[in-house]
C-alpha cells in the first residue's frame, strides 16, 4: 500500500518535471548561457595579464553568470509562452518548502560556488600533467549535472548530453589550447550542442503538437 501511494505521488511529479523539458527551451536557454561564458573566457585569454582589464574580468565572473542566467530565464519564459503554453498548456508541480529549507539551499549554493571559484582560480594558472585541467573539470561537472537531471526526469537525451559534455571537456583538455581558451572552446562546443538539441526537440514538439486553429466567430 505504501509503495502504491508513493508511486501515485511520484508519477504526477515526474510528468510535470518532464513537461519542463518537452520543448527544448531548457537546452536553448542553457546553450545561450554557455555561449556567454565562451565569450567571457575568450576575453580572459585576450586580456590576460594586462593589468586593470584582467582584474576587472577576473572579478566579474559572478556578474557574468548572474546576467547570463537572467538572459537564459527570459528566453526560456518567452519560448514557453510563444511555443508551449498555447499548444499544450501550463503544468507544474511544486513541493511546499519552508523558509529554513530555502535559506540552507541558498547558503549551500553560495558556499559551493565560492569553493568552485577558488579551486578554479588556482587551477587556471597551474599546468597539470601536460593537460589543461579546466576544460576537463568543466566537462565533468556539467556532465554530472546533466546526469542528475536525466536521472530525476528519466530523459534519455539528457544522458546523451551528459556524455557529450564529458567527452568535449576531456578532448579539449589535451588540445593544449590553454585553460582560458580551452574553457572558451568547451563552452562554445557544448553550447552549440545544446542549441542543436533544443532545436531538434522543438521541431519534434511542434510536429507532434500543431498550433491550435481558432474557429471563426459565428455571425
Amino acid at each position: 500500500m505504501n509503495m502504491n501511494t508513493e508511486d501515485l505521488t511520484l508519477k504526477p511529479q515526474r510528468r510535470a518535471l518532464q513537461y519542463f523539458y518537452v520543448d527544448g527551451a531548457f537546452e536553448f536557454g542553457f546553450g545561450l548561457l554557455c555561449l556567454i561564458l565562451a565569450l567571457y573566457f575568450c576575453l580572459e585569454q585576450r586580456f590576460a595579464n594586462t593589468g586593470i582589464i584582467s582584474a576587472i574580468l577576473d572579478a566579474s565572473l559572478i556578474l557574468v553568470l548572474l546576467a547570463g542566467d537572467a538572459i537564459a530565464n527570459h528566453v526560456l519564459r518567452w519560448w514557453k509562452e510563444r511555443f508551449t503554453y498555447p499548444r499544450t498548456g501550463y503544468l507544474a508541480y511544486r513541493r511546499p518548502q519552508s523558509k529554513s529549507y530555502r535559506f540552507w539551499r541558498v547558503l549551500l549554493g553560495a558556499l559551493t560556488g565560492g569553493l568552485v571559484g577558488a579551486v578554479s582560480a588556482i587551477l587556471l594558472r597551474r599546468p597539470f600533467g601536460g593537460m589543461d585541467v579546466m576544460p576537463a573539470l568543466s566537462g565533468i561537472l556539467l556532465g554530472l549535472v546533466f546526469m542528475f537531471l536525466a536521472w530525476r526526469v528519466s530523459l534519455l537525451r539528457l544522458y546523451l548530453l551528459a556524455i557529450l559534455s564529458i567527452l568535449s571537456g576531456g578532448g579539449l583538455a589535451f588540445a593544449r589550447l590553454g585553460n582560458f581558451l580551452g574553457l572558451s572552446a568547451f563552452y562554445l562546443v557544448f553550447g552549440g550542442i545544446l542549441l542543436l538539441s533544443g532545436l531538434v526537440t522543438l521541431i519534434r514538439y511542434l510536429r507532434q503538437n500543431p498550433s491550435p486553429i481558432e474557429a471563426p466567430d459565428e455571425q
